[in-house]
């Protein structure tokens, strides 16, 4: 049997009520998943998204950023930090238009990139970005079309499906500055409707105020890295489940690789079952974590294209608790349910160095939130 060695997460256990440079010529993934990624940050928040996917081992990852300053102070490998020279200027200032401009201007600069980091062993690209601030968000929509064009260069069929974004909502104090709200209302407006065209694939909101309430008592400087390491770490585990074998039912490759690929917005989350002999505790451990995700909520779930839930628990549990296949089965069908009929990936896997039983849900191609996005208006200044 070989160990899974997957990372533990603390969003598994909370209750939701309460390189260095090697070879100069080529980079090889370190992640040990089925898809190898390329990954792209952009400003002070994609930047630390960013990082948080090479210390798990994506080392085809690249930071961009208009201001020196905070490359300066991003824990990355200097080949991996670029700092786009525009106009004399010290970063975007917020400014989402000079940022695009920039990034516009200065696109060939950043595909020569592409080909330097990611070169042509590549499945996917997920571009990292906070909306609220001018260098991420005033970057992404370019930073999309360099990506695209990227993967035609290389020969790959469907481009449109090999790009994704992860996008960070600003908190409620962030938002009480009106060019942040305003910021980040038009930027995710912009992404949702491409997203739902089918433009790129997928769309991960990250939404910054629900670490505050999941994580109350986080200090200053605990709270960006455990909100950037829950975000990476959970996409990490999919992606490294999917190249796992089991013993009971496998969730491949080709499962996850049709959920990155049905467009739209897409959640994901953990938790672990406290009652593995009730035949209701896994499926209310499906339910729940898919609110207790740092993920925007508000979604109609109902409008899914595809979804897998995996299960990982310990040897004993598989060995000792009666009737405990049919409880996962139970939950299996909760959360085809819960998604109208959607399909549902199935994995089981046993890892001898659990002694709980954890719950691993990811929905894709979903509606965009337009609740939790229209909140943002209460911030803007309208004339």
């Amino acid at each position: 049997m070989n160990d899974l060695n997957l990372p533990t997460l603390d969003i598994e256990d909370l209750d939701i009520e309460e390189i260095e440079e090697s070879q100069k010529d080529e980079l090889i993934d370190d992640a040990g998943g089925s898809l190898t990624y390329g990954i792209v940050g952009s400003g002070q928040g994609g930047g630390r998204m960013a990082k948080a996917f090479y210390d798990l081992g994506y080392t085809k990852t690249v930071a961009f950023n208009l201001a020196e300053s905070d490359l300066n102070f991003l824990d990355l490998p200097d080949r991996h930090k670029h700092h786009l020279k525009f106009e004399g200027s010290q970063g975007a200032g917020k400014n989402h238009e000079f940022s695009q401009k920039a990034f516009e201007t200065r696109s060939q600069e950043i595909f020569n990139k592409f080909k330097e980091i990611f070169g042509n062993d590549i499945d996917r690209i997920m571009i990292c970005v906070g909306v609220g601030g001018g260098t991420g968000g005033g970057s992404v929509m370019q930073l999309l079309k360099v990506a695209k064009k990227y993967f035609t260069y290389i020969g790959v069929d469907n481009p449109n499906e090999r790009v994704g974004v992860i996008a960070s909502l600003p908190t409620t104090g962030e938002c009480a500055s009106p060019v942040v709200a305003n910021n980040s209302y038009n930027r995710m407006n912009d992404l949702c409707k491409a997203a739902e065209k089918k433009q790129f694939s997928p769309l991960v909101i990250v939404d910054n105020d629900k670490i505050k309430k999941l994580y109350p008592k986080l200090t200053v400087k605990q709270f960006w890295p455990t909100l950037n390491n829950t975000v990476a770490g959970l996409f990490h585990i999919f992606n490294l489940l999917s190249n796992k074998d089991s013993n009971y039912t496998a969730f491949d490759s080709a499962d996850y690789n049709s959920i990155m690929k049905t467009s739209g917005c897409m959640i994901f989350g953990a938790t672990t079952v406290k009652n593995v002999e009730s035949e209701t505790s896994l499926s209310a451990a499906l339910k729940n974590n898919l609110e207790k995700t740092l993920l925007a909520g508000g979604f109609d779930l109902t409008t899914a294209q595809g979804a897998a839930s995996v299960i990982v628990g310990g040897t004993v549990l598989y060995e000792t608790v009666p009737g405990l296949m049919d409880n996962i089965e139970y939950g299996f069908d909760t959360l085809a349910a819960l998604t109208g009929g959607a399909i549902i990936h199935r994995g089981i896997y046993e890892d001898p160095d659990r002694e709980k039983l954890v719950a691993y849900t990811i929905v894709g191609g979903l509606k965009s939130p337009k609740k939790r996005i229209e909140e943002l208006k209460k911030f803007l200044k309208l004339k």
